[in-house]
């Protein structure tokens, strides 16, 4: 499900994809990456989530776009590997996506 508003959004998001990089260690997990970054920025977070409410998984679409949009950053961050169990928001495991700061 992709709409303009939920778009706009996830620009807004991205926009602080630097910050919270910068926050993190050097090697960190996208789940790691999405509390930080929702926590920093929770009326933007609400307000996508909201976007994707009818989906009926809300979360893990959303998620799933703050990830890929790591991928953006590649002055920044690299892709290093996928692990499939890693801690969520919810304290639930499943797999996430680990990257690596360029140096």
């Amino acid at each position: 499900m992709t709409n303009s508003n939920a778009e706009k959004l996830f620009d807004e998001l991205e926009k602080s994809y630097e910050e919270i990089i910068d926050q993190m260690e050097d090697s960190f997990t996208s789940h790691q990456f999405i509390e930080k970054l929702s926590q920093a920025h929770q009326d933007i977070y609400v307000q996508v989530l909201n976007e994707y409410s009818k989906n009926g998984q809300p979360f893990k679409s959303v998620h799933s776009v703050i990830a890929k949009r790591l991928g953006n950053f590649k002055h920044l961050v690299k892709y290093d590997k996928w692990i499939p169990k890693s801690e969520n928001i919810f304290g639930d495991y499943n797999g996430a996506m680990v990257w690596q700061k360029v140096k």
